[in-house]
């Protein structure tokens, strides 16, 4: 996907919830994911405040830990912690959601 932005994040999440993935184990860092629920995702954007301390980057998702899964607008997946949150405190974890999804376990 060349330009993310929230209607396109909703979608992949509608279809990764309907195929059954929730929540569950990561192969990579951080190694759990716990997703929001489509009708979330602003909710959750603004109240992370992710436009202020992330230009740049929508959340998912998070760990479950402290940590929130988030996407660049180029579709690259991070995950980054919600105390100390900056652009530069984020950690790649996958060049796409794609790829993303191949990590995760039901």
């Amino acid at each position: 996907m060349a330009s993310m932005n929230i209607q396109s994040i909703k979608a992949v999440l509608r279809s990764w919830i309907d195929e059954g993935f929730i929540e569950g184990e990561l192969s990579v860092e951080p190694e759990w994911y716990v997703l929001w629920r489509p009708e979330e995702i602003e909710e959750f954007n603004r109240d992370y405040q992710l436009s202020q301390y992330a230009p740049g980057f929508l959340t998912f998702g998070g760990n479950g830990g402290g940590e929130l899964l988030v996407v660049n607008e180029i579709g690259e997946v991070f995950y980054m912690p919600t105390i100390g949150m900056a652009p530069d405190a984020a950690i790649k974890i996958a060049s796409s959601l794609q790829e993303f999804k191949g990590y995760m376990e039901k």
